[in-house]
């Protein structure tokens, strides 16, 4: 069958190591000022994955055009040409450089007649797919159900790009209009957000500014007086010890303040336990028991702590309990000040206690929270309200500030009706600066609520939403919201005006956001490009979990967005995820709910398409927020067939789509460094899909299993040329293997029965592994004895007669393979094993080498690589000439092996040599192209 369409550049090429370091580095904390920093979203889409999969979703392979690149050499080179394009997207800091946006807006607009379809996400979230298509030149079109995703995409789309290169209307920064300040971008937007948030922060502390004291400081840190940067609490519970007679004690993860070297600062519990009483003293430098500040009163996971006054357990469930009763009380335990030596930890007294004594405002949210116990786990002990998320002071801080959010509207529109602009677009421009600062309100709820932590390795309050739940926390930061530090008003608004100036980029133009479910269909738009990053079957609650914020926009801009803000909570009945709890339990249920939604969602949109460019999705393995700083998850590296995966290629196959091609994306941080530390998969596994030919044939089993032997070798050979890493090689190998499965209107077996998806994955690993079994072909005959032996023994020491035995099948001898340096007889009475990597010889030089063998080359690599870093290895790489490609083939064979032995550490050392090897490969280059005075200078 010939496709009625022309591959794609996605469909097969990508220059993923590029791609996976750029979206490795959008996801790290701390890189300055982001468009993800204006709001929180949950599994947020790297920005450099979506821009690279939308042009590469554009732009037509070279080998669609034989008249222009006859070659496979003319191929490959145009390729180069275009990868180069994409990498230039990859860098850092693109909004600077609009340049490169045009460049790929050029290059695209080649390729489709000279007018760019329309992109359009049904599930929108934060928005990564539609702002980057926006900033490339698409017309972008964002759909959710949540409406706290569809307001973050308004601001993206609709809000910023109206007022792009508009000066900013407040009179101070006014004065700067005709001067040095042009103006450009969102810059003035940003300046506005300043200026009114300043103005906010003044009238909160003129209101409530008592009820944030400054701090006396001793005189070890200074004397006088110092800014609060935080208040450190912990709840408490009576004692179930009969002995202290149900006196509250506090439960502490852990009594550092600040574990930092030269800052160490802690609590020292002071416990009279005649009159039943306790305090804390904060104390300095290195404590005596380190083990015992660590673990505070915590005594094991979950909430088993000690009584600090008996030193008994306090169990799970006597907590579980008191909680739920309403029991727990809250205690403040010290207070951190701003000194100019840095952080000053100081003992609380009784002008902290009283400031912090206030009654909660009455009109604050009690909405209850989802009911989600894999998200929101606070909820089993007792916490089901949002207002209990917060102390009564946060409580008072957060709704004084959202009414001056909501009332500051005022102020902005008689300003920009003085800046020249008519009253309604005055009122528009109101509503919108008001829009961006109830999102930086929102982001103080995020670092000001009881779940909050302090860390005393950063010695800053951390976010509750570090991760993708609301967890239950029993020592808690609470944040000086009206202060200038980590999670205060003035500071979140700040960074928010920060992140507001890098949103526009490239040609930008107004795009559109709206709130409509992904099973209508785009609702009346045609011909268009779609790429979406669905939800991913039970992984994350967004409806439940968005309720937090929602509770608040509701109370700060609900009458300017009355549209999203119709419901009191964020809707949930429709939203695409696999959650038993809400079919009563149903496991059933719940995944029908999911697998038909996708399966509407994804027919409705196949009429939508425009036939020349495929529908591209993403699928998570793994949900590493972007904020929690924490390493790739090391999860096993088998495909789970019953959930997410298979339901997703189930509801695409039964839809009508035919996948086409699969990359697997790392976007975690540091990834390289990461990969190379783990046998972890890929973040994110990117499907390029085509609408199945409306008379696509039937087929039988032998016919599915005959077109994989024939097609797979060449694709295969083709992600490895690539240098996929050998844990994704699996994930990527379905791409290929689903392409032939799902060209077929059926794939029939022999009960007469369809073959299912999950069926179809097991025939593709099962011909995946005889693929690479046969590549053994291109390997020396030692080396194939060592594959065989090593699939068998690993390295572990069998008879000599056994190694012999198979010595005449391979066509080699054990005395050969003994000289080749890949087998151990020595000392073993009468057994032999393959040779470690740490009894590899030191001066080995493949140049005087009798007999090289690929087998010993990759131990080498490895052993190079891990003992002698990445430069020594490609030195050895430039030694080993053709020799190399080779190896790197052998080492995915060896993976192969490895993970279906379940071997991990060995299956460890050849992935990282292939993750490794694009970087060895450009030093080795970097070393040839050098022109040293003599040949032995090139590895001195």
């Amino acid at each position: 069958m010939t496709a009625p369409y022309r591959k794609k550049l996605i469909e097969v090429a990508l220059p993923l190591p590029e791609i996976n370091d750029a979206s490795a580095y959008d996801k790290m904390p701390g890189i300055g000022p982001h468009p993800k920093g204006i709001h929180h979203w949950w599994a947020r889409l790297p920005l450099p994955t979506a821009r690279a999969v939308l042009f590469a979703s554009v732009v037509d392979d070279p080998s669609e055009h034989p008249d222009r690149f006859p070659t496979e050499e003319a191929q490959n080179a145009e390729r180069e040409r275009l990868f180069d394009i994409l990498r230039s997207m990859m860098e850092k800091r693109l909004h600077e450089r609009p340049q490169v946006y045009a460049a790929a807006h050029a290059e695209m607009l080649k390729h489709c007649d000279g007018k760019l379809p329309a992109v359009y996400d049904p599930f929108a979230g934060g928005g990564s797919i539609p702002l980057e298509a926006n900033r490339m030149g698409f017309e972008a079109h964002a759909a959710d159900l949540n409406p706290v995703a569809v307001l973050l995409n308004k601001c993206n789309l609709e809000l910023a790009p109206r007022w792009t290169n508009h000066p900013p209307v407040n009179p101070e920064d006014r004065k700067n209009i005709g001067g040095t300040e042009a103006w450009r971008g969102t810059h003035g937007l940003a300046a506005d957000v300043r200026y009114y948030g300043a103005m906010i922060r003044d009238r909160a502390r003129a209101r409530i500014g008592h009820l944030y004291p400054k701090v006396r400081l001793s005189k070890e840190n200074g004397g006088g007086e110092a800014n609060v940067i935080a208040w450190i609490w912990a709840h408490t519970v009576a004692s179930p010890d009969p002995a202290v007679q149900g006196t509250h004690v506090p439960l502490i993860s852990t009594y550092w303040l600040s574990s930092k070297k030269g800052t160490l600062a802690w609590l020292e519990p002071v416990i009279d336990r005649a009159s039943g009483t306790w305090r804390f003293e904060v104390r300095t430098g290195a404590p005596n028991d380190r083990a015992a500040v660590a673990a505070g009163t915590k005594t094991g996971r979950g909430a088993k702590f000690r009584c600090l006054l008996s030193g008994e357990p306090i169990s799970d469930k006597y907590i579980k309990g008191e909680s739920r009763a309403g029991r727990l009380r809250e205690a403040l335990l010290a207070v951190v000040g701003d000194s100019k030596a840095g952080r000053a930890y100081q003992p609380i007294n009784a002008i902290h206690v009283d400031a912090q004594s206030v009654a909660a405002p009455s009109d604050v949210p009690q909405e209850e929270l989802a009911n989600d116990p894999r998200n929101i786990w606070c909820i089993g002990y007792g916490v089901t309200r949002f207002n209990q998320l917060f102390t009564a002071r946060q409580l008072v801080a957060i709704s004084t500030l959202a009414e001056f959010v909501r009332h500051v509207a005022i102020d902005i529109g008689r300003d920009a009706e003085v800046a020249g602009l008519a009253p309604e677009s005055a009122k528009s421009y109101a509503n919108t600066i008001a829009t961006f600062l109830a999102l930086a309100l929102d982001r103080c709820c995020d670092f000001n609520n009881v779940l909050c932590r302090w860390s005393p390795t950063n010695e800053k309050v951390m976010n509750l939403f570090s991760r993708q739940a609301i967890p239950m926390v029993w020592d808690f930061a609470e944040a000086n919201i009206l202060g200038e530090s980590v999670g205060g008003w003035h500071t979140c608004s700040e960074y928010v005006a920060d992140c507001i100036q890098v949103l526009t980029a490239g040609s930008q133009r107004m795009g559109h956001a709206r709130q409509i479910d992904a099973a209508s269909g785009a609702n009346g738009l045609s011909n268009i490009l779609v790429s979406t990053d669905p939800p991913y079957y039970d992984n994350i609650s967004y409806a439940g979990l968005s309720d937090f914020f929602y509770v608040w926009l509701r109370r700060s801009i609900g009458p300017v967005h009355s549209d999203l803000c119709s419901t009191v909570l964020v809707p949930k009945t429709q939203e695409l995820t696999a959650s038993p709890e809400r079919f009563d339990g149903d496991k059933d249920k719940a995944r029908q709910h999911f697998e038909s939604g996708f399966r509407n969602a994804f027919t409705a949109l196949r009429e939508k398409m425009d036939a020349r460019f495929p529908l591209t999705v993403y699928y998570a393995f793994k949900q590493d927020d972007e904020t929690s700083g924490a390493a790739a998850d090391d999860r096993a590296s088998s495909v789970d067939l019953t959930t997410g995966w298979e339901t997703l290629l189930e509801a695409l196959n039964s839809s009508g789509f035919q996948i086409t091609g699969t990359w697997p994306v790392r976007a975690s941080q540091q990834w390289r460094m990461v990969a190379m530390g783990t046998n972890a998969l890929a973040s994110y596994i990117v499907l390029a899909c085509r609408p199945r030919l409306p008379n696509a044939p039937l087929a039988t089993r032998r016919e599915v299993i005959t077109g994989l032997r024939n097609e797979l070798p060449h694709a295969l050979r083709k992600l490895q040329h690539g240098n996929i890493a050998p844990v994704d090689l699996a994930q990527a190998a379905i791409g290929p293997g689903m392409a032939i499965f799902t060209r077929y209107a059926k794939v029939i077996e022999s009960d007469g029965k369809p073959m299912t998806v999950r069926t179809a994955l097991g025939v593709i690993n099962q011909v995946l592994d005889e693929v690479l079994t046969e590549q053994e072909g291109d390997f020396d005959a030692d080396t194939r004895w060592a594959l065989a032996w090593f699939e068998q023994f690993g390295m572990n020491e069998e008879s000599f007669g056994t190694a012999e035995t198979l010595c005449k099948a391979k066509n080699t001898a054990v005395n050969a393979l003994e000289e080749a340096g890949i087998l151990r007889t020595k000392g073993l009475k009468g057994k032999v094993r393959l040779l470690r990597r740490d009894e590899l010889p030191d001066d080995w030089d493949p140049a005087t080498d009798k007999r090289l063998r690929h087998w010993e080359v990759v131990q080498h690599l490895i052993r190079t690589l891990e003992t002698k870093g990445e430069t020594e290895a490609a030195k050895l790489l430039n030694r080993l000439g053709g020799m190399g490609e080779t190896a790197r083939e052998l080492a995915y064979r060896l993976y192969s092996i490895c993970e279906r032995k379940k071997w991990a550490d060995e299956a460890l050392a050849y992935n990282s040599l292939v993750i490794a090897w694009p970087e060895l490969s450009r030093l080795a280059l970097s070393a040839r192209v050098r022109q040293p005075q003599t040949q032995s200078d090139l590895f001195s």
